[in-house]
């Protein structure tokens, strides 16, 4: 018997050591996908992982998913591509897979291996815990080529108690495209979380940072990728995990097109080493061709040797790759590194490039510690230069530029065009026009000309004409160049040029409106001799021929037209040149000015609009604002006083008033009317400035005291149940779509400015916040972030005087619980249905909303062998893991057992809030 008893405790002992050495050397690892060329839609695919040299297991075997249906296994130490030793007791095992996708689409590359090793102390059961990572990558030709992000700074570094932890995966995007960084966490399988993860930064593994504050964190830089963990409290290894997504810029909007996941370690020692610390180089903004040389400085506070190293895209690069020295060497502290880079055209992009750099140190015993930083770099475009510009025929500019520098980099060239100068000079990393510039023209980069046509309707004469170009780079790293010199033309005038179309008297049926025109100062004397006649054409509208009518011909330069709607209708003029009957030219058009008034809270806004050939942006000139005295006569022009002088240069066409101008607020009962007085100029020196033009008289009294009448809401979805079926177990991130329409049907103000949403998770009887405004315009919402599904919303409508309407109809949704338990398992030691616990895959299977659960299982003769309470347990899990064990921890033998429980779910529906299960569970061994 004892001989029988000794040599079970040896197989014991033996399956143990075989089962943790083969289980406990994943560390770390992620999947990068490249394009293999343009042609084809083959990646090649390499999977990293990152192993402890401690475990005499090799990396492998493994599968990887390519998203697509298909699937390989990773068996053997051949598939292994490299093998890098790395230090801190970590390897770095690379494998390379190439495969081709039969169309576009996205795709997740998925890889999984037994096992993770052991002891990890934020998650449950590490050594039996599958490894998992996953990469997203889009195929769409309408995007062009894509490659996932590549992590060049390997997860190595071990950390200190209570002393700051940081750690940058280095990350660059061979295409371009922008990145961002998003925590995650750690996975078992696809859309499956490890069990019982919690946050190295929780008060169980972490008490205060750094500097002594509290509370202790755990934050990932959505920019820069710094991962910082201030501080840790307890030594131990620790798992955590981050996606690094992968942003390209579509018809002006960033969309995810892939994504990256690193699952990593994080070992923790108790230490007095101190970290080293680096000092950067400023941020910097340089035109491409420039060479830049920095220095890059390290020391650390106890002395200790240090290594300075020089990650990201300028090291990645496959044309002019920036290098430093010393390189990867340890150094005397403090310490320095040179890096050099020789920018080139090819290296423009719109964001900047992020050079990460880790310093490193080398203490006599103990943890190295680390500190990583960045740096950026943008690298713009030189300007292009303007060599002339010049008048052809037809009110046309021809503008011509030298070859661009960067032709064989940029895409196209921008033509940009103002009203006027403004010869600013652009700041040192300025790219891209200023606000007041209109494109009106690219051309490709063999082309060094452009005409202006002002889209065929000719340039204004008496209009000075300023341009500027930009180059543009091609997607995905896009960028642009410094902009040109600005190169100005003033167009000849020889037409006429109106300068007058003033309503100087509003009325529905006998309206009059001014207008007058200058002679073609500029014509070609010897061909067009005189004398000349004018024809004045009249059109409905800012600009167009409807209503078109001829109402003048005449040797004068001005008119007056009468018997107009000046009251309800804009008009607009043409005047065109005749010599003896015989038509030579046009004035450009010219419309009058039209005013409108909104009330808004006891006051009054003013807009006014027009469509003219001349500048009435001009800064030396304010717009006027006239306002009668009283409520009556208020079509007396003579009865209306100046009240405001408006800078629209800096405020726009428009005025705000309240009163405040004299101190007299508005009152309610009184109508009050305006009109306005624009004022500009032509850049011709013949004529008399300001231009002015009276709009026609509007009038509005500032009494809106109605409130609006509630909107009716809807809710559009998703149905809970549905929008869960593909969502992994611990998924906390609902969206909830509303829809709303306006009612008019009462006695309600129909001058809507806005929405108000509110928001109750409690139910109808809770408390309800505001969840957002939204313009008059919108009438749809998605509501995004939501931790549970359940909540009730209304919505209130809000006039332009800020009056908000009585609340909307309630309209309520409920989380939509689930809990499902199977009726088997097999605690054998296989690894596979070990326990008896909550089903957590497939996803329509997932304990959803559940608040706690309480169950007792009895064997068939009624007693008691397992019972758990989550409610009190010290780990409140609700997947209750039972191992087939009674509560003396004895195996249990095969068989039936009868099982009590009751589970609470987080809902509105009271009758939903607790359920009572009785069942069956079969052990099978």
């Amino acid at each position: 018997m004892k001989i029988r008893y000794l040599l079970l405790l040896a197989i014991s002992l033996l399956v143990v050591n075989i089962h943790q050495a083969l289980a406990t050397h994943i560390r770390a690892g992620e999947i990068i996908a490249e394009r293999v060329s343009t042609q084809t839609l083959t990646y090649r695919i390499t999977v990293v992982g990152y192993t402890d040299t401690r475990s005499n297991v090799i990396f492998g075997p493994g599968t990887i998913n390519f998203g697509d249906g298909r699937e390989v296994a990773l068996n053997t130490e051949s598939d292994i591509v490299l093998v890098e030793p790395l230090g801190n007791q970590i390897e770095k095992n690379t494998f390379v897979v190439t495969h081709t996708y039969q169309g576009p689409g996205q795709y997740t590359i998925r890889f999984k291996e037994f096992n993770r090793n052991d002891n990890t102390l934020n998650m449950a059961q590490s050594v039996d815990t599958p490894f998992y990572v996953e990469t997203m990558i889009r195929i769409d030709p309408f995007l062009g080529v894509n490659n996932s992000p590549v992590l060049t700074i390997p997860p190595v570094d071990n950390g200190g108690v209570n002393i700051r932890y940081i750690h940058n995966p280095g990350a660059y995007d061979p295409d371009g495209d922008s990145l961002a960084y998003v925590m995650d966490i750690p996975k078992q399988d696809f859309q499956r979380t490890v069990n019982n993860y919690r946050s190295p930064a929780s008060s169980e593994f972490s008490f205060n940072r750094e500097d002594g504050g509290t509370p202790p964190f755990l934050t990932l830089d959505p920019v820069t990728g710094d991962l910082v963990w201030d501080a840790p409290g307890l030594a131990g290894q620790f798992n955590v995990a981050f996606r690094i997504e992968e942003y390209r810029k579509i018809d002006g909007e960033f969309r995810l097109i892939g994504y990256v996941v690193r699952d990593m370690q994080i070992i923790i020692e108790n230490t007095n080493n101190q970290r080293p610390e680096l000092v950067m180089p400023e941020d910097l903004c340089v035109v491409a061709g420039t060479n830049i040389e920095e220095i890059i400085q390290g020391s650390d506070p106890d002395g200790d040797q240090i290594k300075i190293e020089v990650f990201g895209g300028p090291m990645e690069i496959l044309t002019s790759k920036a290098t430093y020295s010393p390189e990867s060497v340890f150094q005397p502290s403090p310490g320095i590194v040179n890096f050099n880079w020789q920018t080139v055209c090819n290296h423009v992009q719109e964001t900047p490039y992020q050079v990460r750099v880790r310093i490193t140190d080398r203490p006599s015993s103990g943890p190295a510690l680390v500190d990583i930083k960045t740096w950026n770099i943008r690298v713009i475009g030189p300007p292009p230069i303007i060599d002339d510009i010049e008048q052809q025929a037809g009110r046309t500019v021809e503008l011509n530029w030298d070859p661009y520098s960067c032709a064989n980099s940029a895409e196209t060239m921008q033509i940009w065009r103002r009203l006027n100068s403004d010869p600013y000079e652009p700041d040192s990393c300025e790219t891209g026009v200023r606000a007041g510039y209109e494109l009106i023209g690219t051309t490709d980069m063999s082309t060094t000309s452009f005409i202006d046509n002002n889209n065929d309707a000719g340039l204004a004469p008496g209009n000075t004409y300023c341009y500027r170009l930009v180059a543009a780079f091609p997607a995905p790293r896009l960028g642009e160049s410094i902009p040109s010199e600005e190169f100005c033309v003033t167009i000849d005038v020889d037409v006429p040029l109106i300068t007058n179309v003033s309503v100087e008297e509003t009325d529905e049926q006998n309206g009059e409106i001014f207008i007058k025109w200058t002679p073609p100062y500029d014509i070609d004397s010897e061909q067009f001799p005189g004398p000349f006649t004018y024809e004045l054409i009249r059109s409905e509208g800012f600009t167009g021929n409807q209503g078109r009518v001829s109402i003048a011909s005449t040797t004068d330069t001005l008119f007056t037209d009468t018997g107009l709607n000046t009251q309800n209708l804009v008009y607009n003029y043409k005047v065109i040149l005749k010599e003896q009957n015989t038509t030579i030219d046009s004035s450009t058009i010219a419309s009058s000015v039209r005013i409108d008034p909104v009330i808004i809270n006891e006051a009054i806004e003013l807009n006014w609009t027009f469509n003219v050939p001349w500048n009435n942006a001009v800064g030396q000139f304010r717009h006027e604002v006239y306002r009668n005295r009283t409520d009556s006569d208020a079509q007396d022009t003579e009865n209306f006083t100046l009240i405001a002088e408006v800078d629209v240069t800096s405020n726009g066409f428009t005025y705000f008033d309240d009163g405040s101008h004299n101190g007299v607020p508005l009152r309610k009962e009184i109508e009050y009317c305006y009109y306005v007085v624009t004022k500009g100029s032509y850049n011709v020196d013949l004529l008399t400035y300001p231009l002015e033009n009276k709009s026609q008289i509007t009038c509005a009294r500032p009494d809106d005291n109605s409130l609006p009448c509630p909107p009716v809401l809807t809710f559009e979805g998703p149905d809970c149940a549905s929008y869960l079926e593909d969502k992994a177990c611990g998924f906390n991130s609902y969206v909830h779509d509303l829809s709303w329409e306006p009612d008019f049907s009462g006695d309600c103000d129909d001058e809507l400015s806005s929405y108000r949403l509110y928001f109750s998770p409690e139910g109808e009887e809770g408390n309800f916040t505001l969840v957002e405004t939204y313009s008059a315009l919108n009438s749809t919402a998605r509501i995004t972030n939501l931790p549970d599904f359940k909540g009730c919303y209304y919505i209130t409508a809000v006039d332009r005087s800020g009056n908000e309407s009585e609340p909307s109809n309630i309209v309520c949704v409920d989380n939509c619980p689930n809990y499902e338990l199977p009726n088997a398992f097999t605690p054998n030691g296989d690894g596979i249905n070990e326990t008896f616990m909550a089903f957590d895959n497939p996803f329509p299977k997932c304990p959803r909303f559940v608040e706690g659960v309480e169950i007792f299982i009895v064997n068939r003769w009624g007693t008691e062998v397992f019972s758990y309470n989550s409610f009190t347990a010290n780990e409140s899990d609700i997947y209750i893991r039972w191992d087939g064990t009674d509560k003396n921890g004895k195996e249990l033998p095969a068989g039936t057992y009868f099982y009590s429980a009751v589970i609470r779910f987080d809902t509105l529906d009271p009758a939903l809030r607790e359920q009572k299960r009785k069942g069956t569970v079969q052990i099978i061994r």
